[in-house]
């Protein structure tokens, strides 16, 4: 992994995202701000001394500006931005429009969001990378960035789809009001049970197909099928010690603006860390 930026407000709970940044394999670390004065560089320079080790190139940078433009400026010469969202404030409300948000919805460059809960708060280390998968090109898009940082910090990497059961049920229904010689209602749990299970055959189907070629590759890969709707089935089965790897955009198609997916409830909600790939970005460097 090559340059990543870590851009930082001067609060605390920023600096938390260097807390994870500090923790993956890059060669160069940027610590980015956007305003300030020398107190703020003599504060910087203070967090980047004990992180240069070995090999490894730790810089300062402030610019004055739009904070978002700036980022998104140093953004494009860099292979990853890893920055903290607060997730809620302390009314419980949602934080949106934040410079995190505008970044992660602009940005060109994957974009790690790190969710902190107080000033205090201790981000987990990640014990395994988990990628979320619908079926579509699109989502697959996160593979190879995932299957890199799997490979080089290390860690195992989980494939997982969801099987929304509800929506199965659902679908029978409304093809029963449709079809003016369905079977009678006493074969709809009989039907609901064949889609089912062949749902969940072509899904697992699927896992084990996209995860196989990875194993070939000698990574330590692992699938899961998960009950329910995407976000509620995710938010259930991600762990605060995991690291979300995903496409902002999937089945829903290209929007600019990542409010009501997956990927925006995930950011908002998960207590995990998400790296979000955006769509076209080529694939990591080894």
């Amino acid at each position: 992994m090559g340059r990543v930026l870590v851009p930082l407000d001067g609060s605390r709970r920023s600096d938390k995202a260097l807390d994870l940044a500090a923790r993956l394999p890059a060669r160069e670390l940027i610590l980015f701000h956007v305003g300030g004065d020398d107190s703020e560089r003599s504060r910087l320079e203070s967090l980047a001394a004990p992180l240069r080790t070995g090999e490894r190139v730790v810089e300062v940078e402030i610019r004055s500006g739009d904070a978002t433009d700036e980022i998104l400026a140093a953004a494009a010469d860099c292979d990853l931005v890893v920055m903290a969202t607060q997730g809620r404030n302390a009314a419980g409300r949602l934080l949106f429009g934040s410079t995190a948000d505008r970044v992660s919805q602009r940005s060109a460059t994957p974009t790690l969001l790190v969710r902190t809960k107080g000033e205090d708060a201790a981000i987990p280390v990640p014990v395994r990378i988990v990628v979320p998968l619908d079926g579509s090109d699109l989502a697959e898009g996160a593979l190879p960035i995932a299957a890199t940082l799997a490979r080089v910090i290390p860690l195992p990497l989980h494939l997982v789809r969801a099987v929304d059961l509800d929506g199965i049920r659902a679908t029978i229904q409304e093809q029963r009001k449709r079809e003016a010689d369905a079977p009678p209602l006493k074969d709809e749990e009989h039907t609901y049970e064949e889609a089912r299970q062949l749902t969940e055959q072509r899904a697992s189907s699927y896992l084990a197909d996209t995860a196989e070629p990875l194993a070939e590759q000698g990574q330590d890969v692992h699938t899961g099928l998960l009950q329910g709707t995407p976000v509620f089935a995710l938010l259930a089965a991600i762990q605060p010690n995991d690291l979300v790897v995903m496409t902002s955009h999937g089945r829903r198609g290209f929007r600019r603006v990542m409010l009501g997916s997956v990927a925006e409830k995930l950011v908002r909600e998960s207590t995990a860390p998400v790296l979000l790939v955006p769509m076209r970005t080529p694939p990591a460097p080894a």
